[in-house]
């Protein structure tokens, strides 16, 4: 039996896109706060950068520095949406150890509003980005894109993918896996500096709506449902075990801490929250990417 989660921190804003920073402590970006904090081991929260917009997800960088996907400002809030009170179209931010917040990559491809939403390194240091398009107009809804960054802070290639691409991260197999929210099926890219593969389904949702995912270093997968209070895990595409994380909390993404927890963001409750399973760990790529304002 799962046990139940510890809560790590609560009084979070909107909390999405945990990257574990080492030593019981993670970086979270809180949509509603318009920033990225440091929660500490002992629950403590505190900015790391001030990024105005909706950062929406995170990834930990080579020399300490924290990449955030931000949508631009927008969130669900009840029956409706939130939008922050300094919006601007979507971009991905560079923060500092310092909180210098700077750009990277430019202006996204594709027609605005651009919906960054989250972000992993590669292996060999490129930055793929997820950009969900104008998914506040679900009924209208165009193909997102999974965008690639140099290092150098260049384009190196995207690709479209419809149906709202969302969770990105690389497992131990070294390919890109990707949730596709309005279809909720996870797919899975062999990718290069930039070029990418032809996507296939590796595992499909019973329920709720694929979020944010990760991977532990046995190669399993753990795909938050957001919407569905859910976490479902998954071995070799089979549905292995789901989570049930309760009315109100809605998970939506996750990391594996090197002390083998499973650290989750439960966003409508505001809260950062540990299962303690004895995962073996997975420490995602890192990259660095030089802020570059005319890409």
């Amino acid at each position: 039996m799962t046990p139940a989660p510890v809560v790590v921190a609560d009084g979070l804003r909107f909390p999405e896109g945990p990257s574990y920073l080492g030593g019981g402590a993670l970086a979270v970006v809180e949509m509603k706060g318009e920033a990225v904090s440091r929660v500490a081991p002992d629950g403590t929260v505190t900015t790391l950068g001030d990024c105005g917009g909706g950062p929406n997800g995170s990834a930990l960088g080579a020399s300490g520095e924290v990449y955030v996907a931000n949508n631009g400002g927008l969130s669900v809030a009840g029956n409706g949406y939130w939008h922050a009170p300094r919006q601007f179209d979507g971009r991905v931010q560079r923060v500092d150890p310092d909180g210098t917040v700077t750009t990277v990559g430019g202006e996204l491809p594709g027609p605005a509003p651009h919906r960054p939403n989250d972000l992993c390194f590669g292996p060999d240091g490129t930055l793929y980005v997820t950009d969900s398009a104008n998914w506040e107009d679900l009924r209208n809804i165009r193909p997102g894109r999974v965008v690639a960054i140099g290092p150098d802070g260049s384009r190196l290639g995207a690709v479209e993918v419809p149906a709202m691409p969302n969770g990105v991260a690389f497992g131990p197999d070294g390919r890109l896996h990707l949730t596709q929210s309005l279809t909720r099926k996870v797919l899975a890219f062999e990718v290069a500096g930039g070029t990418f593969g032809e996507p296939g389904a590796v595992a499909e949702l019973p329920t709720g709506s694929p979020d944010g995912l990760c991977f532990d270093g046995d190669g399993t997968l753990y795909v938050c449902g957001s919407i569905g209070n859910a976490i479902f895990v998954y071995a070799g595409g089979e549905l292995k075990e789901t989570i049930e994380t309760g009315e109100g909390t809605q998970p939506t993404n996750c990391c594996v801490g090197d002390d083998g927890r499973l650290y989750v963001t439960f966003s409508l409750s505001g809260h950062l929250v540990a299962f303690d399973l004895g995962l073996t760990p997975w420490t995602p790529h890192t990259g660095s990417i030089t802020a570059r304002e005319d890409s």
